[in-house]
């Protein structure tokens, strides 16, 4: 199988890495047919780690439509397409050019029928569920801009191809990445709220959703990927300052949260579709099990 993956961060690479091991395993090939991986990125530096890694790097900025399709001109038939981009706020300021239409751009430049797109996508495009559960059948209202890209972007795929899978990824964490880590470390308390739940899942556990994702057909289906033991914000600060050595959380009368933050609403993500229709099996049942290692 030929792969291709746009946007090899922080769950990008890792699958590159592992489809990479598994093109060295698999030597019995028919005659003419490739087992290859190809990732995007605007960096010639990038390119190069990529080479080493045994990858085939291509060269494109998904937000200029200006050189991709020579980019991608070469390219053999891809089995699956992975769409993983996230927002480097460092270089770009819209959210919705870098989501829906770099989206657009790519899909539009591409030289072959779409036989497979895996588009990553965001829980955030759920709004507040006042601590209900949430599953694939709920209504989306997003309040941020990135939920708001990341629905406009489903909804391009969806009239593109019919060839597609959207998972909607919960908060992201694993080996270094610790969501608000930062903020208890400097003991910023007014800035989180300690209510409501946060939906998590391991790096590890992401990676292998998308893979088992590659390995069906396409299946124009949304699927949520979470641990689906959400705990209460509270808890969750107070394990991480507990392994900091800071003690109990002297929570103020009133917090600084911003209404439209995340952590200003409650929901909970149901994995039920993910662990049936993915037939995956959790690495990291929880943030605490997730998060062992690191600490």
């Amino acid at each position: 199988m030929n792969r291709l993956i746009i946007g090899c961060g922080f769950l990008g690479w890792p699958l590159a890495l592992n489809w990479e091991k598994q093109c060295q395993r698999s030597n019995d090939l028919p005659s003419g047919s490739t087992n290859q991986v190809f990732a995007m990125t605007r960096s010639a530096t990038r390119a190069d780690q990529f080479a080493a890694a045994g990858l085939l790097p291509i060269i494109a900025d998904i937000t200029k439509a200006e050189g991709m399709g020579r980019a991608l001109a070469d390219l053999p038939t891809i089995d699956t397409i992975v769409f993983a981009v996230g927002m480097d706020r460092s270089r770009y300021s819209d959210i919705f050019d870098v989501y829906v239409e770099g989206l657009r751009r790519f899909i539009e430049s591409f030289p072959h029928p779409i036989k497979h797109l895996i588009y990553v996508s965001s829980t955030g495009v759920y709004g507040d569920f006042d601590g209900n559960w949430v599953d694939e059948d709920s209504p989306t209202l997003p309040a941020r801009e990135g939920g708001k890209a990341c629905l406009a972007a489903e909804a391009l795929l969806a009239e593109a191809t019919e060839n597609w899978t959207v998972l909607r990824m919960a908060g992201l964490y694993g080996g270094t990445r610790v969501p608000t880590k930062t903020l208890i470390e400097n003991r910023n308390w007014e800035k989180l709220s300690p209510h409501g739940f946060l939906n998590l899942i391991h790096q590890t556990d992401a990676v292998a959703a998308i893979a088992k994702a590659a390995h069906v057909k396409p299946m124009q289906e949304i699927i949520l990927c979470s641990d689906g033991r959400p705990p209460v914000r509270k808890d969750y600060y107070q394990y991480i300052a507990n392994q900091f050595g800071i003690g109990d959380i002297p929570w103020p009368a009133q917090t600084n949260v911003d209404p439209q933050s995340r952590s200003a609403k409650s929901k909970r993500i149901s994995n039920d579709k993910m662990l049936k229709l993915l037939d995956l099996k959790l690495q990291y049942s929880d943030y605490k099990s997730g998060l062992a290692e690191l600490f």
